[in-house]
């Protein structure tokens, strides 16, 4: 399958995309590396909407999209600065995940569009809290001087970030409240978070994948530092969570109906506090210190839920079970489909292969050999994935059926009318032979379609001097 990561950094200097790419390659999936500053989204009369590389392909070619952040920051030119904010990238993520949704293909985290229209750690809190999950008291002012009254539920010193910020940076310990003032100027009205800050060195954090932790690790600061992210330096170790801190990290996943989700928490005087939900989540710490490859499960995720598998031929057993989600297609897409008795006839007795997905069939092609002749009498994919290159990969796993069983040829009759049915043939390497006048009745003439197998080459016996 066509798959394409969107990044910040080239791929050979960030760790989460190299083994992203590394486990999908793996797989045998083609994956292509585009950096966010790489997409051109543009609208006109004629083509509409389009969203695609700069001179180069349109997403919809790619069967799915993993983003990495879409949140991170720019050049930085020190600590208090402010650097160039990213975090107006996530409007064009929402555009990606619906325009990608049209076409039938899917986005890392999509169904978090649903929930959060934007993103920053102010509508993060809002809906932890709405919901009921524990978080560290925190406060944002929108006016310029904030009034005594916001801080007398805190007492000094205060933890104050930025809502814009990831990774630890924008996040300030200040001592005196007169220091707010200053950043208020750097960041923003209405951008700064105060928050109560807790005397602790460690935090955990906790990965959520389709609903389930797949582990924790314990993060803990690094000397003079009160900030826990390993990208500034704290220390990791594995951590057997207790049933408490995964039922807080599965329901703050759930609160954002995030798939792939980081979910941070700390734990004050036996009690636990979310800090925040991170969506799109570096793992870099997190498979050092638990051993678990993230990459690989979150490729073995993805290919589970999304990507279509091709099973080459069904057993006796596996067409009874699939017949009638079979026949719904085969009626979905012909007017004058076949009788259940009749289909349940040609499945019975010709070869099936069909296309899963999510272990349900969405497409399926029926074969049979006879004198070293392949002939294709039915190949259907569902409306829904009509687009998807189905039918093209379905013949291409013919071909490679025939040629191992001896075949010479295989043929195949499609009717003039459907366009994009010849397309998918003449894609797999399919020549057009002849057309066949009136062989489909209403539906006029037929195309019919012909790949010639070429013989694998077998080495020869090596001669011998004699016959030399």
């Amino acid at each position: 399958m066509k798959i394409l990561l969107l990044g910040f950094k080239k791929k050979n200097t960030d760790y989460e995309t190299k083994r992203l790419i590394a486990e999908l390659k793996k797989r045998g999936h083609e994956v292509t590396f585009v950096l966010w500053s790489g997409i051109t989204f543009s609208f006109t009369k004629k083509g509409g909407v389009e969203i695609r590389q700069v001179n180069g392909r349109d997403l919809k070619y790619f069967d799915y999209i993993i983003p990495r952040s879409p949140l991170s920051l720019g050049k930085q030119k020190g600590e208090n600065s402010t650097g160039v904010y990213l975090s107006h990238l996530y409007r064009h993520y929402l555009l990606i995940v619906d325009y990608i949704n049209q076409h039938h293909k899917h986005v890392l985290n999509e169904k978090v569009a649903r929930s959060m229209p934007f993103y920053d750690k102010l509508f993060q809190h809002y809906l932890l809290t709405k919901n009921e999950l524990p978080v560290l008291t925190s406060l944002l002012y929108t006016g310029r001087q904030t009034p005594d009254s916001v801080y007398r539920r805190f007492k000094a010193p205060y933890i104050v970030k930025s809502i814009e910020g990831s990774r630890g940076k924008q996040v300030f310990l200040i001592n005196d409240k007169s220091e707010i003032p200053k950043l208020l100027e750097q960041f923003g009205l209405g951008k700064l978070m105060v928050q109560r800050f807790i005397p602790i060195k460690e935090d955990f954090r906790i990965i959520v994948m389709g609903g389930k932790v797949i582990g924790g690790m314990r993060r803990i600061a690094a000397e003079g530092e009160f900030r826990t992210n390993f990208s500034l330096g704290g220390f990791t170790e594995g951590l057997t969570l207790s049933p408490r801190m995964q039922d807080l990290a599965k329901r703050a996943a759930k609160v954002f109906n995030a798939e792939f989700a980081g979910v941070d928490i700390v734990e004050h005087k036996g009690e636990y506090y979310i800090l925040e939900v991170n969506l799109f989540p570096g793992f870099e710490g997190f498979e050092s210190a638990t051993r678990i490859n993230v990459a690989e499960k979150l490729a073995a995720y993805i290919e589970r839920k999304y990507l279509w598998s091709v099973e080459p031929r069904l057993k006796t057993l596996e067409k009874k079970k699939f017949f009638d989600a079979l026949y719904a297609i085969e009626k979905q897409n012909f007017e004058d489909s076949l009788s259940p008795r009749a289909f349940r006839e040609a499945v019975t007795k010709q070869q099936v292969m069909i296309v899963k997905k999510e272990g349900k069939p969405i497409a399926y092609l029926m074969h049979a050999s006879q004198k070293n002749i392949r002939e294709v009498s039915r190949l259907v994919v569902a409306n829904k994935y009509i687009g998807q290159r189905i039918g093209r990969r379905m013949l291409k796993e013919l071909v490679r059926i025939a040629r191992s069983e001896g075949d010479e040829s295989i043929e195949a009759a499609v009717p003039k009318a459907y366009l994009r049915r010849q397309q998918s043939f003449r894609r797999a390497g399919f020549k057009q032979v002849r057309v066949e006048e009136g062989l489909f009745g209403r539906k006029g003439d037929g195309i019919i379609f012909e790949y010639k197998i070429t013989p694998t080459k077998k080495a020869g016996r090596p001669k011998t001097t004699s016959e030399a």
